[in-house]
């Protein structure tokens, strides 16, 4: 009798959770980087408008909604709208550096991006007034004035002002009733250049006026994307985004001060990393296993660290090794810039130098002398995967119901990545997947072979292609509950703008890779 008052309570206890929460168990949507910007001026779309696919995204939103029965979250996740660049009349001249626009020059803005893209904002009205369908927008770093009443409100009226259907995520985290699910834009991560160190405070007031924090992210690489899209149209539709200032800067050389361009060739290293897969440098270990080089090797090394960890075709490394002006200033720049590097930071540019010492040769560049555990540095995945467990441990601490989390979702780099599997600590592993971008992409690879095929320089293929040369094709992410737990599936959705319907595909589709012209 007590065995099976036993097993009754055990099969009681495992109903309760999936009894809770089967009401809210809905399928969830995931999309990001839109970059809603300034639309078209007298018919003709302005350089620096990223999103002219508003057919494709209505498609998208009425097949996902029939194929789920009207009952859908759609979640934004961060840079719906695009508001780092501006029309020449919204100065944002605030009173420092790191201060930019008011929220004033905020709500023009706001209110000329809405009037704009009606057709797109109608289409995301019509998909929240059906059924179930509920939309919920987090804010990113490009869109980060959403989290302000003022531009909120102007945003949520035009979407239907349904409290019970629109939502701001305001903490700039979303997740599934039963935790299951997180979701962030991922700008946040690690000491990416666009981080807010207050986030999700914005602003600041100053001699009487509020004003928002304008990051580096900001006031460094999109102000070079506003210069230079109307001559390189889709420099910043290559995947990862900071392969088009590469390119351009191997076009043109360099456009900003030599301190600026130093940094953004740090962050760059940063981004290009993710590209780190598959490349095994010995047995896999948990973080407290982590290899422990020679830090003050690696300080003394300088901007020859920062080379080791570019691939020797790299454009910013045949920069750095130039013998010109130009070139020895950036290396001073980047000697003061690796000595000053946090240890943690240090410690994962000596992993990058490793990887392409064991790719490419020990005469690719420096070490950090041999770790002291011997040889234990991680397979794959370098450095992002201890990067993102210190994000995800960070987004559990804020919240008890993020402990339960099963699935992090995340975009912002305008890659999109199928699920892998991060151990967060011995107890709980998380999949990880990223959104990609809801806009025309093209990755530097492709890029780099379409130069290839048509017998041109990749600097060249950046200025004779346009975004309407690159494929109809943007990605999203769907989670359905199965027997009570979420399984989540990167799909490509594939809609040239004049169709007048899409369909989903594979994402090795022929039909998402650039066709090339006789």
């Amino acid at each position: 009798m007590k065995k099976k008052l036993f097993k009754l309570t055990v099969l009681i206890l495992l109903f309760i959770p999936t009894a809770v929460y089967a009401n809210n168990q809905r399928t969830a949507v995931f999309i990001s980087d839109l970059h809603i910007g300034q639309g078209a001026l007298n018919g003709k779309w302005v350089p620096t408008e990223d999103f002219r696919w508003p057919n494709a995204l209505k498609g998208f939103l009425t097949e996902i909604s029939k194929e789920h029965g009207d009952a859908i979250d759609l979640v934004i996740v961060g840079d719906f709208l695009e508001m780092w660049q501006l029309p020449e009349d919204i100065k944002c001249n605030g009173p420092t550096a790191d201060l930019g626009c008011t929220v004033d020059e905020m709500e023009e803005l706001t209110r000329r991006i809405l009037a704009n893209h009606s057709t797109t904002i109608a289409s995301l009205r019509s998909f929240s007034a059906r059924g179930k369908n509920r939309v919920h927008v987090i804010p990113g770093n490009h869109d980060a004035a959403l989290l302000l009443d003022e531009i909120w409100t102007l945003v949520f009226e035009k979407l239907g002002g349904d409290k019970d259907r629109i939502h701001l995520v305001a903490n700039g985290i979303w997740s599934t009733p039963d935790g299951r699910v997180v979701a962030d834009h991922g700008h946040q991560i690690g000491s990416d250049v666009n981080r807010y160190d207050k986030w999700p405070v914005i602003t600041e007031k100053k001699n009487g006026e509020t004003h928002l924090f304008r990051v580096w992210g900001e006031l460094f690489v999109q102000r070079l994307f506003n210069d230079e899209e109307a001559e390189y149209s889709i420099i910043d539709n290559i995947s990862p985004e900071s392969a088009g200032v590469r390119y351009r800067m191997a076009d043109r050389g360099l456009w900003k001060s030599v301190g600026d361009v130093a940094k953004f060739i740090s962050f760059n290293l940063w981004e290009t990393s993710l590209k780190q897969k598959g490349k095994f440098l010995g047995r896999e270990h948990d973080e407290n296993n982590q290899p422990k080089w020679n830090l003050k090797i690696a300080r003394d090394h300088g901007h020859k660290l920062i080379v080791s960890g570019l691939a020797p075709d790299d454009a910013f490394r045949k920069t750095l090794v130039d013998d010109n002006d130009q070139s020895e200033a950036l290396r001073k720049e980047l000697d003061i810039l690796v000595r000053s590097t946090p240890d943690t930071e240090l410690q994962l540019l000596c992993d990058l130098a490793a990887i392409n010492s064991e790719e490419f040769g020990a005469d690719s560049g420096v070490t950090c002398d041999d770790p002291t555990l011997g040889g234990s540095l991680s397979s794959m995945l370098i450095p992002r995967k201890w990067i993102l467990r210190s994000h995800i441990k960070d987004i559990i601490k804020k919240n008890n119901k993020y402990k339960k989390m099963n699935i992090y979702i995340y975009g912002h780099t305008h890659k999109y990545e199928d699920k892998w599997n991060l151990k967060v600590n011995s107890m709980k592993s998380v999949s990880v997947l990223n959104t990609g971008a809801f806009q025309r992409l093209v990755s530097e690879d492709k890029l780099k072979d379409i130069a290839k095929q048509r017998g041109i320089s990749v600097e060249r293929a950046l200025r004779a292609l346009d975004v309407n040369d690159l494929p109809p094709c943007y990605t999203s992410v769907v989670v359905n509950y199965k027997n009570g737990y979420p399984k989540p599936e990167l799909k490509m959705w594939y809609m040239p703008e004049e169709a007048s319907t899409g369909h989903f595909v594979g994402l090795n589709d022929k039909r998402c890779q650039i066709i090339e012209k006789d």
